[in-house]
């Protein structure tokens, strides 16, 4: 529990990028955050930040949240220099998952790392990259405990962040947190309202950023190097070229799902983020206008991309996947040419058990919920919804 005088020092205001990275620094013990890629975005999200419309409370998450991911530029840098064995593999046919939110891509994730040919990054390595220590030794390593400790803290001021995207920290996270290190990342325009930053991420090259998180990869697989990565990370739809700049053998899956039903089921999972940080003001029209307008966007980009590389993307369906889970994990195994073990298979229906679907409806949320306008939404995304058949 934080005493007052340090609540006090975590406020926003007048806050430099000098003053937080010598505050991480701190905390870590660590000094070097490497090159100066991350300046421009820090800085302008720091300025961008003085302006969000914060609570008292959601000021020092914020902080909380800037820190956080300065202090884990800071633990890879030192884990680069640690283990330069490690940072000269290649990462070789990574399996990725990308899609809009809500379209399946955490469940087929998670249902994916059952197969133990695959590794991911667990979510206590993404705050705390490190090589991965036996598993056996996880509950006693104070990363994993500070990070338990964290996501506790959150899941309990917005529980349903545990209902609609599994969060638990010993399982595998999407790859955003270490993508958030380069502070070019689509996380911070979703949490926040940051239109400054938000225009400057969406005209930057993101390759930098993946060239990182491949570094991360090789750190934390340094005493696993053979087993082929997983990942998944919805904003790499609007980043896919990127995404094959650094990963140009990727097996990439996009999942889809009907803008009408996707979009609201974003804004509901992404309003519990701006409660935490806006209390009371947080503004959910604002939310929804947000993210349909970059969803589209993504996905126009996306399709670009595919147009170009015909045949590097598998494109699949939400509505198939909740047909039939291992029938859909079938066709993402034979388009790449992946063994499906009996182990697998037997861990996979093992976890669908404990993960039932909770509802058999398609749609618990519409536009209108938010004050907006369905036919509006078919209009915006009718290239999109013609392309895919809904």
């Amino acid at each position: 529990m934080r005493t007052a005088a340090e609540v006090s020092e975590v406020s926003l205001v007048g806050a430099t990028r000098e003053q937080m990275c010598e505050q991480a620094a701190r905390r870590t013990g660590l000094d070097d955050f490497g090159d100066s890629d991350f300046h421009a975005g820090l800085d302008l999200l720091l300025a961008d930040l003085k302006e969000a419309g914060l609570s008292a409370q959601g000021m020092v998450a914020a902080r909380e949240n800037v820190l956080g991911h300065l202090a884990g530029r800071l633990r890879s840098v030192e884990g680069f220099k640690q283990h330069p064995e490690a940072m000269k593999r290649p990462i070789v046919r990574p399996l990725i998952v990308c899609g809009i939110v809500r379209s399946g891509t955490t469940a087929l994730h998670k249902l994916l790392s059952m197969d133990p040919q695959f590794q991911g990054v667990e979510r206590w390595l993404c705050s705390a990259p490190q090589p991965r220590p036996p598993r056996a030794e996880w509950a006693a390593n104070p990363d994993f405990q500070q990070a338990k400790a964290s996501l506790d803290a959150m899941l309990a001021q917005a529980p349903e962040m545990l209902e609609d995207h599994g969060m638990a920290v010993d399982t595998v996270e999407e790859s955003l947190d270490l993508l958030a290190q380069s502070f070019r990342s689509n996380m911070f325009c979703s949490q926040f309202v940051i239109p400054n930053y938000d225009r400057w991420y969406r005209a930057q090259d993101d390759t930098p950023s993946y060239l990182r998180l491949a570094d991360n990869l090789r750190l934390v697989g340094a005493h696993d190097p053979h087993r082929t990565w997983l990942l998944k990370n919805p904003t790499d739809t609007f980043s896919l070229q990127e995404v094959l700049n650094v990963f140009p053998d990727a097996m990439i899956v996009q999942t889809h799902r009907d803008p009408l039903q996707a979009i609201p089921s974003v804004v509901n999972l992404i309003g519990s983020a701006h409660r935490i940080f806006r209390g009371e003001q947080a503004d959910i029209q604002g939310v929804f206008a947000r993210e349909e307008e970059f969803w589209q966007q993504a996905m126009s980009r996306a399709d670009a991309v595919k147009d170009a590389h015909p045949g590097r993307v598998l494109d699949v369906q939400f509505n198939d996947f909740v047909k039939d889970q291992i029938g859909f994990v079938r066709k993402i195994y034979d388009q790449f040419g992946l063994v499906l073990s009996e182990e697998a298979e037997t861990a996979m229906l093992g976890w669908l058990a404990a993960n039932p679907r909770r509802s058999s409806t398609m749609q618990r949320f519409t536009p209108e919920d938010y004050g907006h306008s369905s036919d509006a939404l078919k209009e915006r995304y009718s290239t999109y919804r013609a392309r895919y058949g809904y």
